[in-house]
């Protein structure tokens, strides 16, 4: 056993940390109901034994179909179906717009993006199957897009065509892509929708339509593995199951924590200095929006796929039941939070202190937590290799 200095947490949900005798959770960071008043302090952690774990019920079969079916027809497959509808109307919308670039329509085409975004994001959990097959996700969302390589191929004389996006390789793919050519923040609306009027205006519509078009063709590549085969041939045992979710859930949310939060806001930093040209979708202003995306998903699977109810269940134990219990309650009330106001870019480059920043940061690092120390120890999940080490 030994102890390690963790982030303050609130005292209003120490009762989150509290197992029955057979499960000793490690503390986190946990928000009160009432996160407009935070009260804090500092604890130290003690090691889970895994030999303190309940064992799963001993007519557990080693497949569970009912689970497999209820986590692919009520968690995931929603997800790609909306996904796929979001892109569709992507694709019509940008076909509107460069047939009246009017500013209405400049305004229906980044809402689109933008909704075909957060769709995606929603599906981050899901980054293993069809979703790395011929590497489909990095084709759906490169980041940071390749501005050179974009800029070359709309100083063109001709009309850009799939098959030059194609040529020209996923740098210039993509949603990333798409926002770089559709916002700019040194730039009023009217002052970047003026460059679609121009004389290359017509170039840079064949860019935008011709990238829309190829994204659409490859979320319905991906989303036809999940919507139209018997998609739950990707599961073949429940330790799969456990593995996988568990696994892709935790490091969905510690890139969140690294690479959405604490890097941007400078918590890596000897100096303290906020880096907000590090915020994902920084053009945009969907950061934020992005990271509660993502814990959207976690949700849907998690909640609406009926993962943590076969936890609860496979896996008998009040530390269990509590465990579900509290991590169901924190997805919900991240999901539904009210994220920081103003522009993510101005709040991270001005350091912009609020409740909501300080809920927002708090939670994602309670979520990351809860898995690692508790459902993961719970399951016996195998976390596996670490997608955001970059190794």
């Amino acid at each position: 056993m030994h102890t390690l200095q963790q982030p303050r947490f609130s005292l209003g949900q120490i009762s989150f940390l509290l197992f029955s005798a057979h499960l000793f959770i490690q503390s986190q960071p946990v928000l009160a109901d009432n996160t407009q008043a935070i009260t804090q302090t500092s604890t130290q952690t003690t090691t889970v034994s895994t030999s303190q774990v309940a064992t799963p019920t001993t007519n557990q079969p080693a497949r569970d179909a009912a689970l497999i079916q209820q986590l692919v027809t009520a968690g995931i497959q929603p997800l790609y179906r909306e996904l796929q509808q979001q892109s569709q109307q992507l694709t019509q919308t940008s076909t509107e717009f460069c047939s009246t670039p009017t500013l209405e329509n400049f305004q229906k085409l980044r809402t689109a993006w933008g909704e075909t975004l957060l769709a995606w994001q929603r599906t981050d959990l899901l980054l293993f199957g069809p979703a790395i097959a011929e590497q489909l996700d990095f084709q759906i969302n490169f980041a940071p897009p390749k501005k050179q390589i974009i800029k070359n191929l709309l100083a063109s004389d001709q009309a850009i065509s799939q098959a030059d996006i194609v040529a020209a390789g996923v740098g210039a793919q993509g949603l990333s892509s798409l926002e770089y050519v559709l916002f700019d923040r040194e730039q009023t609306i009217e002052q970047f929708l003026a460059q679609f009027q121009e004389t290359q205006g017509s170039i840079r519509c064949s860019y935008v339509q011709a990238v829309s078009a190829l994204l659409e063709q490859k979320i319905t590549q991906l989303s036809k593995a999940w919507l139209e085969t018997d998609s739950t041939k990707f599961f073949t045992r429940n330790q799969e199951v456990i593995d996988l979710l568990i696994g892709k859930s935790y490091q969905t949310l510690e890139k969140i924590n690294l690479k959405k939060i604490r890097l941007p806001f400078g918590m890596m930093d000897e100096k303290q200095l906020s880096h907000p040209y590090e915020l994902e979708a920084w053009r945009s202003g969907y950061s934020f929006k992005t990271i509660q995306a993502n814990i959207e998903g976690i949700s849907r699977v998690f909640i609406d796929g009926g993962f943590l109810a076969w936890i609860d269940k496979t896996f008998p134990n009040d530390g269990t039941k509590l465990a579900v219990s509290a991590f169901e309650k924190q997805l919900k009330d991240l999901t539904q939070m009210q994220l920081p106001a103003g522009d993510p870019f101005t709040v991270v480059e001005q350091n912009i202190e609020s409740p909501a920043r300080r809920e927002l940061i708090e939670r994602c690092r309670g979520l990351e937590m809860g898995i690692k120390r508790q459902l993961a120890i719970i399951t016996q999940a195998q976390l596996g290799f670490n997608d955001n080490d970059g190794d």
